[in-house]
């Protein structure tokens, strides 16, 4: 039968290359949307601000390589705030985590048009931007309703183009163009204290994403050895990536002309290498590549969060069925892809990158802590990866290995969180609707299932 138990599963189809380019999109492309933002408030201390952030980022990672090999299952942070800290705290992960995927589809969509616009300007203008963006949203969700491993092998040919095309900018900029600025950069004058602050969070956006390896966790082949490995070449070369490009682009244009070019920043660095007319066709096209795919896997993001939620009974259960042909979860996908294209046609930059910081990193909290959790809950669970940074200790007279990394992690993107609260007020307003409809809803859906349990 169709919706027969064997049938009803996600199959194992990505390997180590698939999952990569997954995480790297959703969080390599993050320098091409954010690096002009960041620009506008940090000025010549931009590198600086995408080096702060790499530090929640790279903390969280490894906490996130740690719960995905031992947890290998569709669901990622819900499934682990589950397992640590109950029902309700796998609600909040789960719906802080739609909420970010939801603006990854709409967010990256927009930045996608924005690299499209320098080969056809006409794309730049209202309402062209966010009706194109919105069609390029589209064409994703017929894509993944077809499957993952398509989906897969998409991007990972774009982000193979990516990665060979940057390096090859980085590599002319800084032999031919590049001028040292580090002069210029006083944190508390030049920028001042808050623009930094707020520089900060927005850097934050390039790294957010990787909770997307975790997502595919179910669908990855070998899952305790390629998830780790997954998460330090996407966490190595994404962080290499973000200062040493934010750094040339200072050094090359200065931080004025690339906050004003915030749609497509990295144009605007290539046009000012030699070559600067070719290059900037080349960087047009890998940037909007890349951004492509991360609007992909911000489409195969929600429609596993959603998934893994609706067999969870958090959400409604047919979110959980999957195709009969293509076993995707297509319910799913064709649901919040209604949102992603309202997002994505109303074409507001500034407000999707509030609400990115916003959800994921109320996730990213729980993450780490989620790994404290489960060392005192489950230590002697197998565990393929453990993060570094651990100190034996004895609790109810059993020897657990506490991490440092995750608590470390869990303060820093809990400070992130709160100076997106307070710096972002557009962010922090839809977001805390966004929670409050979120458990009001989970409150009055799972009184109705108490009151009507399923048959069985």
């Amino acid at each position: 039968m169709p919706g027969s138990e064997g049938e009803q599963r996600l199959k194992r189809r990505i390997g180590l290359l698939g999952v990569f380019s997954f995480g790297y999109a959703d969080v390599g492309a993050g320098i091409y949307m954010t690096l002009g933002l960041v620009a506008s408030y940090a000025g010549p201390a931009t590198p600086v601000a995408f080096a702060v952030a790499s530090i929640s980022y790279l903390l969280t990672a490894l906490s996130y390589a740690e719960l995905s090999s031992a947890i290998p299952e569709a669901g990622g942070g819900m499934k682990f705030a589950e397992r640590a800290f109950g029902r309700l705290a796998a609600f909040i992960s789960g719906w802080s985590l739609l909420l970010d995927y939801i603006v990854t589809g709409s967010i990256f969509a927009l930045a996608t048009t924005g690299y499209l616009g320098h080969l056809f300007p006409v794309l730049h203008r209202d309402p062209y931007f966010g009706m194109t963006a919105s069609i390029l949203v589209a064409v994703l969700v017929a894509l993944n309703i077809l499957g993952i491993r398509e989906s897969a092998r998409f991007s990972s040919a774009l982000v193979l183009a990516d990665i060979s095309g940057l390096l090859v900018i980085m590599s002319l900029g800084y032999l031919t163009s590049f001028k040292p600025f580090f002069d210029q950069v006083k944190i508390g004058v030049n920028p001042t204290l808050h623009d930094f602050i707020y520089a900060s969070t927005l850097a934050m956006a390039s790294y957010l994403g990787i909770e997307v390896i975790s997502q595919t966790a179910e669908e990855t082949r070998r899952a305790g050895r390629t998830i780790p490995l997954a998460v330090k070449f996407v966490s190595a070369v994404v962080i290499g990536f973000a200062i040493a490009f934010s750094t040339l682009a200072i050094g090359v244009v200065g931080w004025e002309r690339l906050a004003a070019s915030y749609k497509d920043p990295a144009v605007v660095v290539a046009e000012h290498l030699p070559y600067g007319e070719a290059l900037s066709l080349w960087v047009s096209f890998i940037g909007m590549t890349v951004c492509y795919v991360a609007t992909n896997t911000g489409i195969v993001g929600v429609s596993r969060m959603a998934y893994a939620m609706g067999k969870e009974g958090m959400l409604p259960e047919w979110l959980s069925e999957l195709h009969p042909r293509f076993l995707t979860p297509y319910r799913a996908v064709l649901i919040f892809a209604v949102v992603q294209l309202a997002l994505a046609v109303v074409g507001h930059l500034g407000l999707a990158a509030d609400l990115y910081n916003f959800g994921a990193l109320i996730s990213y909290t729980i993450v780490n802590l989620s790994v404290i959790a489960l060392r005192l809950k489950d230590p002697y669970r197998y565990r393929p990866f453990k993060v570094p940074g651990n100190i034996p200790v004895r609790v109810k007279g059993r020897r657990v290995e506490f991490p440092v990394s995750a608590l470390l992690g869990a303060l820093s993107t809990a400070v992130m969180w709160l100076m997106v609260v307070w710096s972002h007020e557009e962010g922090r307003n839809v977001g805390f609707a966004w929670l409050a409809a979120g458990l009001i809803f989970y409150y009055l859906y799972q009184r109705r299932r108490r009151a009507s349990p399923a048959p069985r």
